[in-house]
């Protein structure tokens, strides 16, 4: 029997943004190694331009990818939840029992699109390091 991929959660306000190029990361990075997620407290519905414009400028697609909120994801299945909202964890009373990290990213919305990618250059070195803890050999070296 398979050993279970690891799930990682990426979570942030409005899910068009950070959260949605921290789980273009993990995929990226990853592969079917680990199962990577991700949401907003108050989901905007899309994914902002910009967001897919700076991982395109990475050569990371975004398919299959939307906007969504807490509710569409099955916390019970998540190994490692990684918070970039911004509220502590008892605020937002998200029902994870796995390990939960909080990670100060700025939010890049409504910024120009150098602050999304200063955020998406930020997003690979931190998802790379949690790969390498969570996933080791699914990830690969910094080229």
């Amino acid at each position: 029997m398979p050993a279970k991929r690891p799930c990682i959660a990426f979570v942030c306000l409005g899910n068009s943004c950070r959260s949605q190029m921290a789980e273009a990361w993990a995929r990226h990075l990853a592969g079917d190694k680990v199962e990577a997620v991700s949401a907003g407290l108050r989901a905007l519905g899309f994914i902002t331009s910009e967001t897919r414009q700076v991982m395109n400028e990475k050569g990371i697609a975004m398919d299959g990818q939307r906007s969504k909120g807490l509710g569409e994801v099955d916390w019970g299945r998540v190994d490692v939840l990684v918070n970039m909202s911004g509220y502590p964890g008892s605020a937002i009373n998200i029902p994870c029992h796995g390990r939960w990290l909080d990670w100060d990213i700025p939010d890049p919305y409504d910024e120009p699109a150098d602050s999304f990618r200063r955020v998406r250059d930020l997003l690979e070195e931190r998802v790379r390091a949690l790969l390498a803890e969570v996933a080791p050999a699914a990830v690969p070296r910094p080229r």
